[in-house]
């Protein structure tokens, strides 16, 4: 019987939330925020890379597994891109910390890459997922947009947090609270959707009421308040609100489907792109 991966839940999470961080840390580039939260936010998005990356290598486990993966790493399977864009988003994130503690202009372009490629990243994650087919309450472009969505409001709290410790700008914390509070409603909408199309069986009261009620509308109730009050606390509780949302849709996503069905060293390994050899 499949259990809950945590290893590949705490992967999703931190790397995500590292990409998302990564995305804002550009968008910050464009919107007036302070050198000192940009770069700190660079500093904090590079270590959540390297840290969930360490928690995918435990979940392959075997070192067949890992090479396999890394035999297979241009295929552009569904694994493998998880594994170029992370990868590539940790090659940005230093060559952004460099940029802006020498305070270059070219942080701007650095800045633009870390969009695309944390937003790259944070999108694979869960498509990785939706390919697998054997689980039909994965094979839903709803979850690929949760796991996207919830990476990026993360990340996006996450850099709300490090401007108000960092005491930035209320008119730059206040633009930056603005584009976190689309991407957090735009969260909860993906949430109550997969809660919709999805059979999640006993985990569907799991779902409504840890990811969307608290990681999505009290998120975004914080979000708002964050926005329009510039409340400091505001950004804390939206900051964990979507933390307990993003492990409860983890969690659930693997509580639904055939639990019978082991997705990832039989069929569904094959269809994320990682050929386990011959033992």
């Amino acid at each position: 019987m499949v259990g809950i991966e945590w290893p590949l839940i705490l992967f999703t999470v931190l790397a995500g939330a590292g990409a998302g961080l990564l995305v804002f840390a550009g968008i910050g580039e464009f919107l007036g925020v302070g050198k000192k939260p940009r770069f700190i936010a660079a500093i904090l998005a590079l270590i959540l890379l390297v840290l969930g990356g360490c928690f995918s290598l435990l979940h392959l486990g075997n070192p067949s597994n890992f090479m396999a993966a890394a035999a297979n790493i241009f295929s552009f399977s569904p694994i493998s891109l998880e594994l170029i864009f992370l990868g590539l988003a940790v090659i940005v994130a230093i060559i952004y910390l460099v940029l802006v503690n020498r305070e270059s202009s070219a942080s701007k372009i650095l800045g633009i890459l870390g969009i695309i490629v944390g937003i790259c990243f944070a999108y694979a994650s869960g498509h990785g997922y939706q390919v697998i087919d054997i689980r039909p309450a994965w094979s839903t472009p709803t979850l690929t947009l949760s796991y996207a969505l919830s990476a990026l409001a993360l990340g996006g709290f996450l850099f709300l947090a490090i401007q108000a410790v960092y005491k930035d700008e209320a008119a730059a914390i206040k633009k930056v609270a603005l584009i976190v509070l689309i991407v957090t409603a735009l969260m909860a909408v993906m949430y109550a959707a997969y809660g919709f199309v999805a059979d999640l069986g006993d985990g569907s009261v799991l779902l409504w009421v840890g990811a969307v009620v608290i990681g999505g509308l009290l998120a975004v109730a914080a979000a708002l308040l964050a926005y329009m009050k510039g409340n400091v606390s505001m950004i804390y509780l939206g900051l964990l609100a979507v933390l307990i949302g993003a492990i409860v849709f983890r969690v659930v996503m693997w509580m639904a489907g055939d639990p019978h069905v082991d997705p990832f060293f039989g069929l569904g390994m094959e269809q994320r792109g990682l050929l386990i050899p011959p033992q």
